[in-house]
């Protein structure tokens, strides 16, 4: 952020989680970061702020501007009467497109923007207030959470649990069918150490928002697990930027394929989906990360021993190898496992016809994209001789094949393991 300029302020953003939220709701700017949020919350929403003919205001509730979009013949007085005038402003606030819900954004980009958050209003009726509706929650949903905490050390986040249970007893369903509370936590954040010197160096990954929240979850709220209502959300914009720098590499057939990818990306689990249920990367956007990591490895040695393949090839056959682990439309191949004392995070969806991956990918690709032979050959058998149905290929594999299967290990075996 610009150096004496609030992180609430109107305007655009240079650095952080304001910067990031306002990349989202330009989604004419930024389409495939709008759909890997729409992919991680479960559908598209239509924001209500920050929006960019609006200067990036953000709101909080009982603003006049919000309450005419929101709760257009509600009594302010009596929905807000919990809490001070003075409310918490919101990073940002949408409505989902298919369920109609309300969603609280909360963003931060690195794990300093959340700590150390305490109580603080001046005016003792304000003071009082606050620590009633505080106490309120508190005893009604995690008693044996740590309260000191809730008005120091992690009052922002508090608060905004605080809110999103007043907001689900007074308006559902009254104005909105549900009410959530997304926190979203943006992971490989490059933007902060250039504008700010103590950011230097400091990236927080997805396993380090995971394990901060359930930290401090298991502290203020005497229990690990997400709270009800609660949508932790994971935004790797780093992953996001090396996935993209690899589709902009395919130039003579351009068209085709961002129309391809607009499709995949759009109408299946391909951004979300783990890379295996139980192996390497058995985690959301797995699938997306080691096709980012095959395709960066695939190149490397493409430049070494064959640079007289197409580097274009190249990234199609890795981005898309294995495609057929994201399922078909409607139907992902993998499911989360909600079982209590499930031993894998993920099963097989049993709903879905089966077909093996690279006949899928085959599926979902050739409607809608033109792949050359050689491309065909490296999807369809690129498990090399791991699999026993390619031994009709051995010693017949075209060096797109082959530098696949290599590229493909090593990602599996070696990047993906350190």
């Amino acid at each position: 952020m610009a150096a004496g300029k609030s992180n609430t302020a109107a305007g655009r953003a240079v650095a952080g989680s304001h910067l990031w939220m306002q990349h989202l709701v330009e989604v004419g700017r930024f389409p495939t970061l709008a759909r890997m949020f729409a992919a991680l919350l479960g559908e598209e929403v239509e924001w209500i702020a920050p929006l960019p003919q609006n200067n990036f205001k953000e709101y909080k509730l009982n603003q006049d501007e919000a309450m005419a979009k929101l709760f257009p013949h509600a009594d302010k007085a009596s929905l807000f009467d919990f809490w001070p005038s003075n409310q918490p402003q919101w990073d940002g606030i949408a409505i989902g497109r298919d369920s109609g819900a309300l969603y609280l954004v909360e963003a931060k980009a690195h794990r300093k923007e959340a700590e150390g958050q305490k109580l603080g209003a001046t005016a003792q009726e304000s003071i009082d207030k606050i620590k009633d509706t505080l106490r309120k929650w508190h005893d009604a949903h995690f008693p044996q959470g740590d309260f000191s905490l809730w008005t120091d050390g992690h009052y922002q986040l508090a608060n905004r649990l605080v809110f999103l249970y007043e907001m689900r007893t007074r308006c559902v369903p009254h104005h909105f069918p549900d009410v959530h509370l997304v926190l979203l936590n943006i992971a490989g954040d490059p933007t902060m150490e250039a504008h700010r010197a103590e950011y230097h160096g400091y990236k927080t990954t997805q396993e380090g928002w995971k394990d901060y929240y359930s930290d401090v979850f298991q502290k203020m709220l005497g229990t690990p697990q997400i709270p009800h209502g609660t949508r932790l959300l994971q935004l790797d914009v780093e992953l996001m930027a090396r996935y993209q720098k690899l589709k902009d590499m395919v130039t003579k057939r351009r068209r085709e394929f961002a129309a391809l990818m607009d499709f995949i990306e759009q109408q299946t689990a391909y951004l979300t989906a783990p890379a295996s249920t139980r192996y390497h990367l058995c985690k959301e956007c797995g699938l997306l990360e080691h096709s980012v990591n095959v395709a960066e490895t695939m190149l490397k040695m493409r430049a070494t021993i064959a640079p007289e393949l197409s580097e274009e090839s190249c990234v199609i056959v890795a981005l898309l190898h294995d495609l057929g682990k994201a399922g078909s439309p409607g139907k992902p191949q993998y499911l989360k496992n909600e079982e209590a004392g499930a031993r894998f995070p993920y099963r097989w969806n049993r709903e879905l016809i089966y077909l093996s991956v690279p006949v899928r990918s085959l599926s979902l690709i050739l409607p809608h994209f033109p792949l050359t032979e050689e491309e065909i050959q490296a999807i369809v058998y690129h498990d090399g001789q791991y699999v026993p149905e390619n031994h009709a290929v051995a010693a017949r594999e075209e060096k797109l094949t082959l530098l696949l299967q290599y590229a493909d290990n090593w990602s599996g075996f070696v990047t993906e393991k350190a």
